[in-house]
């Protein structure tokens, strides 16, 4: 039943690439990896329906936490699970209160929110955008729940959803792979549509940030350049259903940007980083005006409060007008230490498209993850 969980993690610690299919192991809340101080709610009915005993597969105390009194709609209740680190989510799941048989409560629904920081919270929804996650039907069965799209986070809360008046208890686990990027935020403009003659509309736009959006440009989170998933080579085909057409890629097109002939982006890391090199997913379907970028540039900040470096770090691509495949880009970053970089990606073409950025930096150690009982220990 696990098996889908039981997958293997490469073994180099500069691999920045996530591919969400494989990054779907338990984070600690069954086996007692994630410490009972990590683990807080807003209430809790009694002390034996604490927090601490929201452990799936678990009968401790009263058998799962349980919110004081009784959930009604209108309600956010939540509980909440500190990992210590910044972590890919892929999965969630979920179980009522067994309680030797005893029980009676679960959540029929839930909703998450997620934070990097501790401070600024964020509502999670799906491609559609749909909040509310279908939970449990009875006490004892576990529901799992893909995240698509997945989280990048350090704190997560699970907020159970009723639509009536009720009394609700819940177990969880959650499942995923470390974050080994490092990045918290990055800040670019926002993508524009694209009209292709006997084409549909292409909507380059990242559909999934969880930034903010002032004066257009994106700012301060993370979204589809981090989700893991890699576009087709033709842009206009998507690995997700019930999207549009071009919802892999963020694009830009040339002289929509007015003269300047780049693009600029802007990343913000958890930490001053030793960084070895950087990888960019791009579109390269030059029959439609698509390219790879020409050339980048990019300059550094050891602290976000701290001028930008004046030496920048200049990579010239080899332009490729015989494959039309999508590929990586890497970009020789030369061991420069900082924790913010800005970078300029100059058009080859008219347009320009990315799908996945990553960072591979020097000193990211894995910790200790366990694969589920039907694997093997990693």
């Amino acid at each position: 039943m696990l098996l889908f969980l039981l997958l293997t993690l490469q073994t180099s610690a500069a691999v920045g690439q996530i591919d969400p299919g494989h990054c779907r192991f338990p984070l600690g809340l069954e086996d007692g990896r994630v410490k009972d101080e990590d683990i807080s709610a807003s209430s809790k009915w009694y002390q034996t329906t604490g927090p601490q005993f929201a452990r799936l597969n678990r009968e401790d105390g009263d058998g799962a936490w349980c919110p004081e009194g009784q959930l009604e709609r209108s309600d956010s209740q939540y509980l909440q699970v500190d990992l210590k680190v910044l972590t890919f989510l892929t999965l969630v799941g979920t179980q009522g209160r067994y309680a030797r048989g005893l029980g009676k409560e679960f959540a029929r629904a839930y909703r998450l929110s997620y934070s990097r920081d501790g401070e600024t919270w964020k509502p999670w929804k799906n491609r559609q955008g749909n909040a509310v996650i279908e939970g449990n039907k009875n006490t004892y069965a576990i529901v799992y729940k893909e995240l698509h799209p997945s989280i990048i986070a350090r704190y997560v809360r699970l907020i159970p959803v009723t639509e009536h008046s009720s009394t609700v208890c819940m177990r969880v686990e959650l499942y995923g792979c470390p974050w080994h990027d490092g990045l918290i935020s990055y800040s670019a403009p926002e993508g524009q549509l694209m009209m292709p003659p006997a084409y549909p509309p292409a909507s380059l736009n990242d559909s999934i940030y969880d930034g903010t959006h002032e004066r257009r440009p994106l700012f301060g989170g993370l979204g589809q350049l981090t989700d893991g998933v890699v576009g087709q080579d033709d842009f206009l085909l998507t690995h997700e259903k019930q999207v549009w057409s071009g919802y892999d890629y963020l694009g830009w097109r040339n002289d929509s940007l007015g003269t300047q002939g780049y693009v600029e982006m802007e990343f913000v890391f958890d930490r001053q980083r030793n960084f070895t090199s950087m990888k960019v997913h791009s579109n390269n379907l030059f029959t439609r005006g698509v390219k790879i970028f020409s050339s980048v540039s990019c300059w550094f900040k050891p602290r976000l409060i701290a001028n930008w470096e004046l030496e920048a770090v200049t990579f010239r691509t080899v332009l490729d007008d015989r494959n039309p495949s999508a590929r990586y880009v890497t970009v020789p970053l030369y061991q420069r230490t900082a924790k913010a970089l800005r970078c300029r990606f100059y058009f080859a073409d008219v347009w320009m498209m990315f799908s996945e950025v990553s960072f591979q930096s020097g000193g990211n150690l894995r910790p200790d993850f366990k694969t589920s009982p039907h694997g093997e220990n990693k």
